[in-house]
């Protein structure tokens, strides 16, 4: 079982990123390259730069045998005259370690709980979760010496872990001691099960329907499935940002022409609708469907994915409905011989097409992440990042800012992802995961520091348990089996063909031909 990292928080990034970006510009001016471009590519680096700094700092490794404390000096004592006992920093089994809590005081006087753990030489790591306040001060460990107080991301999380692991129990109130109740939850692809006895129908009884008796059948299930998907899209008509909307459509009005918006608008539409439909139909909660004027739309969850074949499920719905969309303007051009027709078609099948990209946050980029999570969650995060390379480079050799904005966005959901990642490899790690629900965990985030805000309803606590609810379904995700992979893959390359071909066989008339040459 992967290890979790519990790592600081990365503070004070403005500057650096301003100063990055300020150096870019100077480099850029001096080798011809434009100032924006070269700003970008100069907080790019500099991003890099603290993010590898941030790696190697101080960070706490947790595994099934026990703790270790890395890039982290021994512990200190700011006496005069003392000295810092020889080692690396605390690392031992579970079995040996101890806890224990305290309360100290920040620099700028608010008040800070925290827990430390110390093996059976006293050597001795102190944690809490972030706050304001000012700096932490040092404190008391088990040997005696004073040891810095270290704000950690996660930090509930850790402490869950030692609770657990050394076991701890009785930290814990005896109340909330008692073995949580386990989640009640259907899987994904969970059905009634067939009825038996005097109430199943008689299959030889069934087969005398008759022709017309099957045909009204079907036509009553086709109608009622038009209407829930009619009741679905009227929904998340509602739940769309009304100014948002009008913004992008006069925003792509004045770029282009008021048809060529309204087309544009429609397939955002039907696209998203897509996501929303296959959200819901997994069970998930739907927040909204945004429109995000040059950016074009998003279908907006509250939570995280169950099993990597709900990633590529929700994933491929967009461009797959998408797809379909685009075979209406097909039809009419076939019919009338309008050449509008068959340049909505082209530009529709390109629009999605270009979502099926290999590189997040696009629909293709995640389809490739849930088969490569599949295999290893690092691999995962690994091609995301390989993705977002190829689109940077792709963006300043064909010169497409759009593709620079995909990847800044692509950049905030893998930061996202990797620190999901790491709270989900923690929760992986907890001998009885059924025993820690909400109130525990809010417990235990309290006894580090953590409410600050009036109590267990607090926005922040809200916050909190949300994110904890998304890294356990994250941990629970149940990765695609080996025909699943090759289904879902080739489904992925059929539908890309399909949009391909869709957009050739318009290539000849005039307008949609210009969505021809984009793949040229």
């Amino acid at each position: 079982m992967e290890p979790a990292t519990f790592r600081t928080p990365l503070r004070g990034l403005a500057a650096p990123l301003a100063l990055g970006a300020g150096a870019g510009v100077l480099v850029g001016l001096a080798a011809g390259v434009p100032p924006v471009l070269a700003a970008l590519f100069g907080g790019l680096a500099a991003s890099i730069a603290l993010t590898a700094r941030h790696a190697g700092g101080l960070r706490v490794v947790a595994g099934e045998g026990g703790l270790a404390v890395r890039g982290a000096p021994a512990p200190l004592d700011s006496s005069p005259g003392a000295r810092a006992p020889e080692g690396s920093g605390l690392d031992a089994s579970w079995s040996a370690l101890r806890l224990g809590f305290g309360i100290a005081q920040r620099e700028g006087g608010a008040v800070q709980r925290y827990a430390i753990v110390a093996d059976a030489a006293g050597r001795s790591f102190a944690f809490c979760e972030p706050g304001p306040g000012g700096a932490c001060p040092l404190v008391v460990g088990a040997d005696g010496r004073r040891v810095p107080l270290v704000e950690l991301r996660d930090a509930p999380l850790l402490l869950g872990l030692v609770v657990q692991r050394v076991p701890a129990w009785h930290v814990l109130p005896e109340s909330l001691r008692e073995q949580a109740p386990l989640a009640a939850g259907e899987p994904l692809d969970s059905a009634p099960a067939p009825r038996s006895g005097a109430g199943a129908p008689d299959p030889r009884r069934a087969s005398h329907l008759g022709l017309w008796g099957l045909v009204a059948k079907l036509g009553s299930k086709l109608a009622a499935s038009f209407a829930k998907l009619g009741a679905g899209a009227l929904k998340a008509v509602k739940t769309a940002n009304v100014g948002w909307a009008a913004a992008s459509a006069a925003t792509y009005s004045l770029l282009f022409s008021w048809k060529f918006a309204l087309a544009l608008m429609v397939q955002l539409f039907i696209h998203e609708y897509g996501h929303v439909h296959a959200m819901r139909r997994t069970g998930m909660r739907v927040r909204g469907l945004y429109f995000v004027p040059l950016l074009g739309a998003a279908a907006v969850t509250d939570d995280a994915f169950s099993s990597r074949r709900q990633q590529v499920y929700v994933a491929l719905n967009g461009p797959l409905w998408g797809a379909l969309a685009s075979l209406v303007p097909a039809a009419l051009w076939w019919w009338t011989g309008d050449g509008q027709w068959a340049a909505v078609t082209a530009w529709w099948a390109l629009i999605n097409l270009f979502n099926l990209l290999p590189i997040a946050p696009l629909d293709g980029g995640r389809v490739m992440h849930a088969f490569a999570a599949s295999y290893s969650s690092g691999l995962g995060v690994a091609l995301s990042a390989l993705g977002l390379a190829a689109a940077a480079a792709l963006a300043t050799a064909l010169g497409f800012s759009l593709l620079w904005l995909i990847v800044a966005l692509g950049a905030m959901e893998l930061a996202g992802e990797a620190q999901a990642r790491a709270g989900a490899r923690a929760l992986r790690l907890l001998p009885e995961p059924a025993r820690f629900a909400a109130p525990q965990w809010l417990y235990l985030r309290a006894v580090l520091g953590g409410s600050r805000g009036g109590g267990s309803g607090s926005p922040a606590d809200v916050h909190f348990v949300r994110a904890l609810d998304r890294q356990e379904k994250a941990a629970r995700a149940a990765p695609l089996s080996a025909g699943q992979l090759v289904r879902w893959g080739l489904a992925y390359a059929g539908l890309a063909a399909a949009l391909v071909l869709l957009v050739w066989l318009m290539r000849h008339v005039p307008g949609a031909d210009l969505a021809s040459k984009v793949l040229e």
